[in-house]
């Protein structure tokens, strides 16, 4: 290590305060690491030290029916714009509010559309406890 560290000219402190900016903070986590052209460091760190994924542990990935959530009732009052973005409309809106036991949309402050095409309902005389 040290004849690589005087080829490209750093020192000990230099290469662990590169590593620090990769989230590297013991250089026993280094696989290996890379000094590139540009001056940037490229690190592998070792397999038991990488970051788990939801492949790791056997998790699978939700469905997204759309890219975001997506707002489509604020203080009492329906957007129907977002609603038709999403190919929904007025009638689907008020059977979800009406299977969530809510009888009118002026009984809700926000409801938006999540990614996987729930609906997230706040009410407007929720209690919230300290």
């Amino acid at each position: 290590m040290e004849n690589s560290l005087r080829k490209t000219q750093l020192d000990i402190d230099s290469l662990n305060s590169m590593l620090r900016q990769k989230d590297v903070f013991s250089l026993k986590d280094v696989e290996f690491a890379i000094f590139e052209t540009s001056g940037k460091l490229s690190v592998m760190k070792k397999e038991n030290m990488q970051p788990v994924t939801k492949g790791d542990l056997q998790i699978s990935k939700q469905s997204k029916i759309y890219p975001s959530a997506t707002e489509v009732i604020s203080d009492g009052i329906i957007n129907t714009n977002n609603l038709t973005r999403l190919n929904l409309d007025t009638e689907w809106l008020e059977q979800q509010l009406q299977n969530a036991g809510i009888s009118s949309v002026s009984e809700v402050f926000f409801a938006e559309v999540q990614t996987d095409g729930s609906l997230y309902i706040d009410n407007k005389d929720d209690q919230l406890l300290n």
